[in-house]
């Protein structure tokens, strides 16, 4: 009798154990999608050809704009939050004034990504942003007067801050290896300041761009590097 209720034990272990690892193997998949398995940084080719072309095209690309866009993304199952910093200084040139603006600008927020099960890690995404500028501006007037002879104004500002928000889509896609590649769209909207007081009013506002608009278009094309942390096991749902 006992012999046979130590088999019939037996048997149900090993009917029973299979299913419990599974359920584990199970809760432990679903433990690490939240875990990150990697960060990607890059830095925006387009921003880059601004800032070093001088002649030739410069009409096309701004040559005289001197800004530098770098990204951070982390993975967060299917969303990656993001960082982004920029440094930008440029200056106008008329007849009659000189115009500098230059700062630095950063941005973080969600994406969600529609291509979680992408054993590559592409993304194909939809996010959100908030962006801040730090960054000060100067202007330089020539006037001609015949009783105080000619001279100049100058007027500046040193301490500006601007914020916004932004809505994005794009794609981030693998080339080879740990090397990534891919483009980015946003929408800038809502934006805020501290200059309304201000004798001069900023031309220009780093990562947004002209300052009187109430919304700008914006287009980035990313080279990034990605560091993985852990194995990447895309989590595909069970079938009902």
């Amino acid at each position: 009798m006992r012999t046979s209720g130590f088999i019939t034990s037996i048997f149900l272990l090993l009917i029973v154990w299979p299913s419990q690892a599974q359920e584990a193997d199970t809760v432990k998949t679903d433990k690490l999608k939240f875990v990150p398995s990697g960060i990607r940084v890059g830095m925006d080719l387009v921003s880059f050809g601004q800032a070093v072309v001088k002649n030739g095209i410069k009409a096309f690309t701004q040559g005289d704009v001197r800004q530098w866009k770098f990204n951070a993304d982390i993975d967060i199952h299917r969303y990656f939050l993001n960082f982004e910093y920029g440094k930008f200084n440029r200056q106008w040139n008329d007849p009659y004034f000189i115009y500098i603006n230059e700062g630095s600008f950063f941005k973080v927020g969600p994406d969600i990504n529609f291509l979680q099960r992408d054993p590559d890690h592409s993304a194909l995404f939809v996010g959100l942003r908030y962006a801040q500028a730090s960054y000060s501006d100067n202007i330089v007037f020539d006037y001609t007067n015949d009783y105080w002879s000619d001279g100049a104004i100058f007027v500046e500002n040193t301490t500006l801050k601007s914020s916004w928000y932004e809505i994005t889509t794009g794609m981030k896609v693998r080339i080879y290896k740990f090397l990534w590649t891919g483009y980015s769209a946003r929408f800038k909207f809502k934006v805020n300041d501290n200059h309304a007081n201000n004798e001069l009013s900023p031309y220009w506002i780093p990562g947004y761009g002209l300052a009187e608009a109430d919304s700008r278009w914006g287009f980035e094309y990313w080279l990034m590097f990605r560091i993985p942390f852990r194995k990447y096991s895309p989590v595909i749902p069970k079938e009902k």
